[in-house]
């Protein structure tokens, strides 16, 4: 896979050496678009802001989103509403609508170009209608003024579909460019290739390690995907997911429908296009998985690239990626003071993929807890026995393959890892695994050298799995990705990984 079609044209951000006195009284933690926009209410509220990205702006889902602003998320509302309560349904779609009009908003006021589209959510299947439908008249009961179809035209099959004008589509590259401008000029700074690898809060301050030196701070915000160096429940409620998303050159004679569409069967098929100039791509996105699935991940570009064949004949691939984001078992987002933290130490995440319009609605809810104002919006909370049927729900649909490969994994046997005797190995999707002594150990090829690693994941000590298509190692605990030869991408661990 290359990198998203967001990269080739774009813009250059405006970063900062860290602080030279080392002390602020706000420091975010990643610069996506949770961190950046946090950020930017603290400094415009007053507060001296640090934002420290480990790699570079926007590296991580934030700059491979399908960046699709809408609050018709699939069949979210409905099934919040069947799943806990309509109110809840309410508070998250009143916290969603919130986002998006700041987000609306933002780009107005910075000049960043979008584009109003209408969100679709369709039923591909005869057995997706009931879905459709439900979500419709969850989405009325809530003053949505969405319109529901027995079918709509398109090359492939539609069998249902409920729609939602008004909505708002992008490119992320420049919403990311904005908000790092926007810090800047409100007094605030943002440094990259600065990795944070330890937060400790006492009485009065957070002292947070980095790669670069320390850095204190009255209070800190991770704004990080999954809450880095958290071991405790917030880790444990947040199911990492990779999915994928391919851009094609459309043949010009084969019609494109227009809007942002997506399935409400699983796993989902996501289409949207990009205009950029005279040159409109089409993006075919899905294929979601948790992150350390055994099975090829090249497979789910195949996927992807056959449908959209099958339905846009004359297509050409210009370019394949995936992105990582979290699933709260308890289906709404977390935004929440950490247990550990001492009170000064934040977090914000967990948008199952809807965090274009998620991560402004979480940002407006630090900007009051930071200063210790009640949040004048909220996703909702989630009941006790909604979270878990919902859990329960989703350990009795998932595949037999899937609960042994996740078992394997925590126990450190069966399969090619816990079977191997001491120095034999076995192919692992195009890598060799094997054990030496009772530790797990990996060996990739890649740009013409060899790499040899410890699978062990340095955050919870998770086996890891390799990961064909993007030549990692993927963590199926809880998310966290390392190169071939263990350097950390991201998730939870801040180490890298032993090398052999």
């Amino acid at each position: 896979m290359n990198s998203p079609l967001w990269r080739d044209d774009a813009p250059t951000y405006p970063t900062s050496p860290l602080p030279t006195d080392r002390r602020v009284d706000l420091a975010v933690v990643g610069a996506g678009f949770t961190g950046l926009i946090a950020a930017l209410l603290a400094a415009r509220e007053g507060l001296s802001v640090a934002v420290l990205e480990a790699r570079t702006v926007g590296a991580g889902a934030s700059g491979a989103t399908t960046a699709k602003a809408t609050v018709l998320q699939g069949t979210r509302l409905s099934t919040l509403a069947q799943t806990h309560s309509r109110e809840l349904a309410a508070d998250y779609l009143q916290a969603n609508q919130a986002g998006l009009n700041w987000l609306r908003d933002f780009c107005r006021e910075q000049g960043v170009s979008t584009q109003a589209a209408t969100a679709v959510t369709f039923a591909a299947t005869d057995s997706g209608i009931e879905n459709v439908e439900a979500e419709h008249q969850t989405a009325q009961a809530l003053g949505l003024p969405t319109v529901l179809h027995d079918s709509l035209p398109a090359p492939f099959p539609v069998h249902a579909a409920v729609e939602l004008p008004g909505q708002l589509q992008l490119n992320p590259t420049h919403l990311l460019a904005a908000l790092v401008r926007a810090v800047n000029l409100a007094g605030g700074t943002v440094t990259e290739h600065v990795r944070v690898t330890g937060v400790r809060a006492d009485t009065d301050r957070v002292r947070l390690t980095t790669s670069l030196g320390p850095l204190t701070a009255r209070q800190a915000v991770l704004a990080t995907a999954t809450p880095i160096t958290d071991k405790r429940a917030t880790t444990m409620e947040l199911v990492p997911q990779r999915s994928y998303l391919c851009a094609f050159d459309p043949d010009p004679a084969v019609e494109i429908p227009e809007g942002m569409w997506i399935s409400a069967e699983s796993p989902t098929i996501s289409l949207r296009t990009y205009t950029d100039g005279d040159r409109t791509r089409l993006l075919v996105g899905g294929q979601g998985h948790r992150t350390g699935d055994f099975r090829p991940t090249a497979e789910h570009v195949d996927t992807l690239t056959e449908w959209t064949m099958r339905h846009f004949p004359g297509a050409r691939r210009t370019h394949a990626w995936s992105a990582q984001d979290y699933h709260p078992v308890g289906m709404v987002p977390h935004v929440e003071t950490l247990h550990w933290g001492g009170g000064r130490v934040l977090f914000a995440g967990g948008y199952s993929k809807w965090g274009l319009a998620a991560a402004p609605a979480a940002a407006l809810q630090l900007a009051d807890l930071l200063q210790g104002r009640p949040p004048q919006l909220t996703f909702g909370s989630p009941s006790v026995s909604g979270t878990l049927k919902t859990t329960l729900s989703r350990q009795a649909s998932a595949p037999v393959s899937e609960i042994r490969n996740l078992a394997r994994t925590l126990t450190g046997s069966g399969g090619h890892r816990g079977d191997a005797p001491d120095d034999s190995t076995a192919e692992d999707n195009g890598a060799a695994v094997f054990r030496e002594g009772i530790h797990p150990v990996g060996e990739a090829f890649v740009d013409g050298r060899t790499c040899r690693v410890s699978l062990v994941c340095p955050h919870m000590g998770g086996t890891l799995a390799w990961n064909g298509a993007e030549e990692s190692w993927d963590c199926p605990l809880h998310g966290s990705r390392f190169t071939a030869g263990g350097r950390l991408l991201e998730g939870p661990a801040v180490k890298d990984l032993k090398r052999h």
